[in-house]
């Protein structure tokens, strides 16, 4: 259930607004006369299936990436052009 406030009456029932928000509910939190979108308000959700990163070429190489194999000196940068 998603519900519409204006900032100042969100401001003025915050209290409310949390105990609605315990219970499901999704605030839209706009402002002035264009009902301009502040943002939302509520319990995200979290996606069912979790992504796992390929590594791309490397994944049936066998390699193994080293987060100190990342790091370069000054000296290699310049010596790679960068």
């Amino acid at each position: 259930m998603t519900l519409t406030m204006h900032i100042g009456e969100f401001k003025a029932r915050f209290s409310e607004v949390v105990e609605m928000v315990r219970e499901g509910a999704v605030i839209k939190v706009v402002k002035g006369k264009s009902s301009e979108l502040v943002g939302y308000f509520g319990v995200s959700n979290k996606p069912e299936k979790t992504s796992t990163r390929k590594l791309g070429f490397f994944n049936d190489q066998d390699v193994v990436i080293k987060k100190e194999d990342m790091q370069w000196t000054d000296e290699e940068l310049s010596e790679m052009g960068l």
